[in-house]
């Protein structure tokens, strides 16, 4: 598994996981699972060969929301933020967050208005307010980031 956040390893830690395909969602029961490199090898019950294995590959790898740990203060999962409306302080709106961006440094909003694009950092100097629940996330732009 190539998980968004490298860093993460709740996957590993789950004793199931949900993985969607084409065909659907199924449960499985995590045997075993370590890090390797930049991805996370995970061994399924009842899955003991590749033949086994292969129409697993491309799947995508869900948790359910009260497996996930508890957040600290100003912290938003990714999958919060996708839908929020992004605004300036003065009302401006942005459009909306169709896409995170993990570049190390910090993460990246992908802002969509259908015009155009804005790539809004997830640091403290520009987020001024971040209220998942309203689906609203205010900011104060640096100089030269609005800019076309």
């Amino acid at each position: 598994m190539l998980p968004y956040n490298p860093e993460s390893t709740l996957a590993a830690a789950l004793p199931t996981l949900l993985l969607r395909a084409p065909e659907g969602v199924k449960e499985l029961r995590v045997a075993a699972a370590r890090p390797h490199k930049r991805f996370l090898l995970i061994r399924f019950e009842g899955i003991e060969d590749a033949d086994q294995a292969a129409p697993l590959v491309g799947s995508e790898v869900l948790v359910r929301p009260e497996q996930l740990p508890p957040l600290g203060p100003d912290e938003a999962y990714h999958v919060e933020l996708i839908g929020c409306a992004v605004e300036t302080e003065e009302g401006e709106p942005l459009g909306n967050v169709v896409d995170i961006l993990v570049t190390g440094a910090n993460d990246v909003c992908v802002v969509r208005d259908g015009q155009r694009e804005s790539l809004i950092p997830l640091i403290d100097d520009v987020i001024v307010r971040l209220d998942t629940g309203a689906g609203r996330i205010v900011i104060r732009p640096l100089p030269g980031l609005l800019d076309a």
